[in-house]
């Protein structure tokens, strides 16, 4: 039986997937095959020089396409429809890098998705607007348990044990990667608006 094509609900979406060493594999592979196949193009994004492979905790591997050095924030919003960040322990050297922190304040303030799981959020309670609060501030959030502080001291609802998957506005967030099948709806569906 020959195989049925269907439409590509992300055909001309451009998706920035942050990476750094340590990453969650899961968290990474799964988005970027499953946005792919959505007909998403996907491009890995990590602060150090393009083309070095960053390794996942459970040790597999991804090449990064671009450095955030060299991609200016108003460059990032024109070109890139939404910011995927994973778990693992990534996040947190991510969010001790400058660069990374305001590409995901300007990726939100622009509208674009933002979405993040399990240690991901960690990155919407360090990035802050212009005002000093933290992107977490107000906004319906869930993370792997250990981060829940976190988002809570940010200003986060207390959604967090509340459901796997959480959406509001830009930002979409989930727990661990058994929630990775309604993270990636979620992500798709609205992208697909």
């Amino acid at each position: 039986m020959a195989a049925t094509s269907r439409p590509k609900l992300l055909a001309g979406r451009k998706v920035l997937l942050l990476a750094d060493f340590q990453f969650e594999d899961l968290e990474l592979m799964y988005p970027k095959m499953r946005l792919e196949e959505e007909g998403a193009e996907v491009s890995v994004m990590g602060a150090h020089p393009a083309g070095i492979k960053y390794t996942g905790k459970y040790g597999y591997p991804v090449k990064s396409d671009l450095c955030v050095d060299n991609m200016s924030t108003t460059d990032a919003v024109a070109s890139y429809d939404a910011l995927l960040i994973p778990g693992g322990f990534a996040p947190d050297y991510m969010r001790r890098n400058q660069a990374m922190l305001d590409l995901t304040v300007a990726m939100a303030d622009a509208g674009r998705v933002v979405a993040s799981i399990c240690h991901g959020p960690w990155m919407l309670c360090s990035a802050r607007r212009t005002d000093g609060s933290p992107l977490a501030k107000g906004i319906r959030a869930t993370c792997f348990s250990a981060c829940k502080d976190d988002l809570i001291n940010a200003g986060a609802q207390r959604w967090w044990t509340a459901s796997s998957c959480r959406a509001g506005g830009p930002f979409i967030t989930a727990r661990t990667p058994a929630d990775l099948t309604p993270f990636l709806h979620a992500i798709i569906d609205e992208m697909a608006k």
